[in-house]
């Protein structure tokens, strides 16, 4: 009889280790070259359940038990101080790289990254449409070491759970714990190709993903038991490592993931790792070397994978411009080397470390959770240098003072009131100075209206029938739609407060006015149809995004216009309603300006890109009045990234919520020009 060998003898695993590490390295640095190179994180997952499980058995086997703390010590000093160190390095980089987007946001990932819920985080922000635009994080990658860890935290349990059911016999456990990868496999597996398709959260969903880990522990389980080798052994192997090397080649997969578009990979992997460890011929021309290097390479596919993301997304910041060609090698020249550095400086000493108190259960965990309390309390409290950060409320209290008078010097007709002149959307009508410096933090107001008596909602995507600007006026304003909608709430609520107008806010993120949509937004929609053609409200304002099909909608063939009904039904009531027209979008131009020059974003300009979005058409076919902002974002046909002192644009397709403030009087201009309004006398 053969006994299967013994998990750290399997150079094997360290070939997959380093195929897998390549294939994500090749894919993130050369998308276009290897098409299905992210499957390499899938490998992982198997690889990962397979070794944990293996370990888990052989402590199991030899004691009749499992020390549960010792185990998660043994997870702490093999993972944490390689991860932390990359984190320290990231949040560092990230701060000094003087990149606002990724300043204003790291602290969130570096949380998330430290105690190991990035893929939850992910997830909700994937979900959150207003989110989607954000600038990628340099520790997004973290995600899939967070499903890792989760896998860690909870498997043992389940092991332990299944020593007490079976009273520590050997057999009977090995069956409950069949029993239990084959349900948590089939489970996850279906849950990632039926429940979570079209989902973009299920990406980074741990459950999704489960499916993957529980094969690899099934093998582990399988290897267990003694065995033979059997006839095809050895072509069975060779396969599987012809079609892992295939699937990365092979195109569309990411469409069909985390289910059927990973189970070629996942299976392909299960498929090496059950046929065990099987002898290569290194007689063959440039097999040593071959061998050589890929050991090498997955002895530091940690380190690798941990340093090729953030290297990849800061590196261009520093150097000005983007990577490509030579300046590629070069950085993964630089990834090469800090992996070594950190394989031979970090990883090593700390996992071979034989000092006793290394071992101390108590001590690892308080020193984990310390050491990640202080990387995110430094992140937090980085004094994050984005100019005066002037509060917001003093720009509101000008806006609320009385309008200036008509012989006030540089008075425009159409900006009848706000102070200072060159503020934000002033700068597009005054005649101002360039603004290079960011002297308002726009990202300090806030990003929804603030919860009051007349305001009250649970969760900041679903806000209905939130009542701001004069909440004691008879008069009223409806203001609905998405995002897009959301981000004028400010400018609105100013307006009702001149105007003396009570504002209804009905909002929802990815849910426009319109049908064909999510099931709760048609719903969400139904439900306040009957409120705004009812004539409850003197001024119906709909603001939405240019982009009707989204992922996941019900119908992703739109049969018909999804506004022509409801903004008919309102015309056709006599409704006195305003569409307006969405912002233009940021731009590939603007965003790569903004990536390579953080230090002078007021340089960065594109051209106007003149678009009509199909709710602005409808309302147009209709004859209903529409309201056009185009000239407070992009005057004189020249789109900015900095206007009057703070940024125009949040992400892609978002403004910011204090610089549409900061537009209320082009608004309220056109509001009462087209005589959609009356402010009181």
């Amino acid at each position: 009889m053969v006994q299967s060998a013994p998990v750290h003898n399997r150079h094997d695993v360290q070939y997959l280790r380093a195929l897998a590490v390549v294939s994500v390295v090749a894919y993130h640095f050369w998308p276009n070259r290897l098409v299905s190179g992210f499957l390499g994180v899938d490998v992982f997952f198997v690889i990962s359940g397979y070794l944990i499980t293996s370990l888990i058995l052989r402590e199991v086997r030899a004691t009749g038990t499992l020390r549960l703390t010792s185990f998660w010590v043994r997870r702490i000093r093999r993972i944490f101080p390689a991860a932390i160190i990359v984190i320290i390095a990231t949040a560092i980089a990230t701060n000094l790289s003087g990149l606002t987007a990724q300043i204003l946001t790291i602290s969130r990932h570096v949380f998330a990254s430290a105690f190991s819920f990035e893929n939850i985080l992910l997830g909700l922000d994937s979900t959150d449409y207003d989110r989607r635009g954000d600038m990628t994080s340099p520790l997004q990658h973290y995600w899939s070491l967070s499903v890792e860890e989760q896998f860690y935290l909870v498997w043992p349990i389940l092991v332990i759970g299944a020593l007490g059911l079976t009273r520590k016999s050997w057999a009977s456990t090995r069956r409950v714990l069949g029993f239990a990868i084959f349900g948590i496999a089939a489970g996850s597996l279906g849950y990632a190709i039926v429940i979570t398709q079209g989902v973009d959260a299920s990406y980074f969903d741990t459950f999704a993903r489960a499916w993957e880990l529980a094969l690899g522990a099934g093998v582990a389980l399988w290897a267990q038991r003694d065995f033979e080798p059997w006839r095809g052994q050895l072509i069975s192997n060779r396969l599987g490592w012809l079609a892992l090397v295939t699937t990365f080649a092979i195109p569309g997969l990411n469409d069909f993931t985390p289910g059927i578009g990973v189970l070629p990979a996942v299976l392909a992997t299960t498929i090496i790792l059950a046929t065990g460890p099987v002898s290569t011929s290194k007689s063959l021309p440039f097999a040593k070397p071959v061998l050589f290097v890929a050991k090498w390479v997955g002895d530091r596919s940690y380190s690798i994978y941990l340093w090729h993301w953030p290297i990849l997304i800061l590196l261009p910041v520093f150097l000005g411009f983007a990577l490509s060609g030579a300046s590629k090698i070069g950085a993964l020249v630089l990834v090469l080397i800090l992996s070594e550095l950190t394989f031979r400086f970090v990883e090593n000493p700390v996992r071979h470390a034989r000092a006793a108190w290394t071992f101390k259960p108590l001590f690892a965990g308080s020193m984990a959770v310390v050491t990640s309390a202080a990387v995110v309390a430094a992140a937090v409290l980085y004094p994050h240098d984005l100019g005066k950060q002037e509060p917001a409320d003093p720009l509101l209290a000008n806006m609320l003072s009385e309008p200036l008078e008509v012989g006030t010097p540089g008075l425009a007709e159409d900006f009848p009131y706000t102070l200072p002149y060159c503020v934000g959307a002033g700068a597009a009508v005054f005649v101002c100075p360039n603004s290079n410096v960011v002297e308002f933090d726009a990202s300090s107001y806030r990003p929804v209206p603030p919860p009051s008596d007349t305001c009250q909602y649970e969760v900041q995507r679903m806000i209905m029938d939130c009542v701001i600007g004069d909440t004691s006026a008879s008069r009223s304003i409806a203001l609905v739609g998405d995002s897009h909608a959301q981000a004028m709430w400010a400018s609105i609520d100013l307006i009702g407060k001149r105007a003396g107008y009570a504002v209804h806010v009905f909002l929802a993120s990815r849910c426009s006015y319109r049908l064909y949509h999510f099931k709760w937004c048609t719903q969400r929609n139904r439900e306040i149809e009957p409120r705004l053609n009812s004539g409850e409200f003197d001024l119906v304002i709909l603001a939405q995004s240019s982009d009707i099909i989204d992922a996941g909608v019900e119908n992703p063939v739109i049969p018909t216009n999804p506004f022509v009904e409801l903004f008919g039904e309102l015309h056709a009531n006599g409704i006195n309603v305003a569409v307006v027209k969405d912002n233009p979008k940021r731009g590939p131009e603007l965003y790569s300006c903004l990536l390579y020059n953080p230090s002078e974003p007021g340089s960065c300009t594109s051209p106007f890109q003149p678009q009509m979005d199909l709710a602005t058409q409808t309302a147009l076919n209709l004859e209903l009045p529409v309201v056009n902002l185009d000239n407070a974002y992009c005057p004189n046909n020249r789109c900015d990234a900095v206007r009057g002192g703070m940024f125009v644009w949040r992400d892609n397709g978002h403004i910011w919520p204090f610089f549409h403030l900061t537009a209320a009087p082009l608004l309220w201009s056109q509001l009462i020009e087209q005589e959609l309004i009356h402010p009181q006398q």
